[in-house]
């Protein structure tokens, strides 16, 4: 059977005479609810950019394995002419129309990952391509801010993640395998991931979603229903190293945060009081009847450091922050670093079974910490 089939050739179609097949040439009611998203994507995919890093071909080098390197696999620079290796692909966002990109840290990084590329490359929708200039990056959150030269670009428009709620529809676009321009779709699956991802950055904060988002995604934007930038693609949780519909984004207001201080001053200024904390138990939590609230044991707190001057603790159990419910140590920590030094904090906190309040002024965080 299998000789057979080798031997089958496949022929041209024959028209069926007299048979016509119909054709509704109306395009889709796109006014109707839920039918077409297609208006709100033309307006933000111009914003979507492909983020590539390269390594320079010296013309010496390029000229002994002249015939040895795959043509297909460089690049040529059109400003200097200079022939490039392409190491590493993104995607970024424009968010100003001066030419500011937000991507993710790791997309800039040489392929040893310790240090910012050479060459990072941006081409919009347009095809144009420009060489970036990366303005800073931050380890904690693993946001870049780049540079291009270029004025009245499309942009996109920062939504207030804070006021995402789980499922909410929600877009992931970017240029994932490579295969160009792609949007996928889903809602926002979870709030405030952290921890247990094993994503390594200091200061974690996530939006989960089940839109599908692939290597070569990282650094794309997440969109809310109304085209704004909810979040920064960064990672996914696989087996298989692809989409499971596990995907992990960067809230926008934390990105605002860092990229403003990126784009100002090329590093990130965080505030420190000088604890260290852990989450209470459920069963703790129940016995001081905080609830749901939860709330931090402080398990540090460093002399000569602001928390320390306030008179806490080890053992103090801290339940608000400027009023506001604390839930856990994560979300304590990045709510502190977001305060700018000299600022005043005050510490709802519990001891002894007793409330207590504190109120401290915050100190910069070094940059290694």
């Amino acid at each position: 059977m299998l000789r057979h089939l080798t031997a089958l050739v496949l022929l041209p179609a024959m028209a069926l005479a007299g048979v016509t097949f119909e054709t509704d040439a109306r395009p889709v009611n796109r006014a109707a609810p839920g039918s077409s998203y297609a208006d709100m994507l033309a307006r933000i995919t111009p914003a979507v950019v492909s983020v590539r890093t390269a390594e320079v071909i010296p013309a010496s080098v390029l000229k002994r394995y002249s015939g040895r390197i795959d043509p297909d696999k460089v690049l040529q620079d059109a400003q200097t002419g200079e022939t490039l290796l392409p190491t590493g692909l993104g995607s970024g966002t424009i968010i100003h129309p001066d030419g500011y990109v937000i991507t993710n840290r790791h997309v800039v990084l040489q392929e040893n990952r310790r240090s910012v590329a050479n060459t990072v490359i941006v081409q919009l929708a347009d095809r144009r391509e420009f060489r970036a200039k990366v303005l800073g990056v931050d380890a904690g959150t693993d946001i870049a801010v780049l540079k291009i030269e270029g004025k009245g670009l499309p942009y996109a428009r920062f939504a207030d993640s804070d006021k995402a709620r789980v499922g909410d529809v929600v877009f992931a676009i970017g240029n994932p395998l490579d295969a160009g321009l792609t949007v996928t779709s889903g809602i926002v699956s979870a709030l405030g991931r952290s921890g247990k991802l094993g994503m390594g950055m200091a200061f974690e904060d996530f939006i989960q979603t089940d839109a599908a988002i692939n290597p070569g995604n990282s650094g794309g934007p997440l969109i809310d229903f109304e085209g704004r930038l909810l979040g920064m693609n960064t990672a996914i949780k696989s087996g298989t190293g692809l989409s499971v519909g596990l995907g992990y984004s960067i809230p926008s207001n934390l990105i605002t945060a860092v990229a403003l201080d990126l784009a100002n001053q090329g590093r990130v200024v965080r505030g420190l009081i000088g604890v260290q904390g852990e989450d209470l138990s459920v069963a703790e939590a129940t016995k001081l009847s905080l609830g749901k609230a939860g709330g931090v044991r402080l398990v540090v707190v460093s002399d000569e450091m602001p928390a320390a001057k306030a008179g806490l603790k080890i053992g103090d159990i801290v339940v608000g922050l400027n009023g506001k419910p604390v839930e856990n140590w994560n979300e304590m920590r990045l709510e502190i670093s977001r305060r700018r030094p000299g600022e005043v904090l005050t510490l709802n906190y519990i001891r002894e079974g007793r409330g207590a309040l504190a109120r401290l002024t915050v100190a910069e965080r070094p940059l290694d910490r």
